[in-house]
């Protein structure tokens, strides 16, 4: 008699999307810090000045 513990492609399916969903944080952090860098360039330039 085999004594097999069940549910293992779930625990592989939670730790796929575990590693996407870490990587979708990280990559929105860095996307936040990239935007907020452009806006701050953008308010000492021309452009910036003309559309306030």
């Amino acid at each position: 008699m085999k004594n097999r513990v069940r549910g293992g492609g779930l625990g592989v399916t939670g730790l796929v999307l575990g590693i996407i969903a870490v990587t979708c944080g990280v990559l929105a952090v860095i996307f936040s810090g990239v935007g907020m860098h452009q806006a701050r360039l953008c308010k000492r330039c021309a452009k910036g000045e003309q559309f306030q």
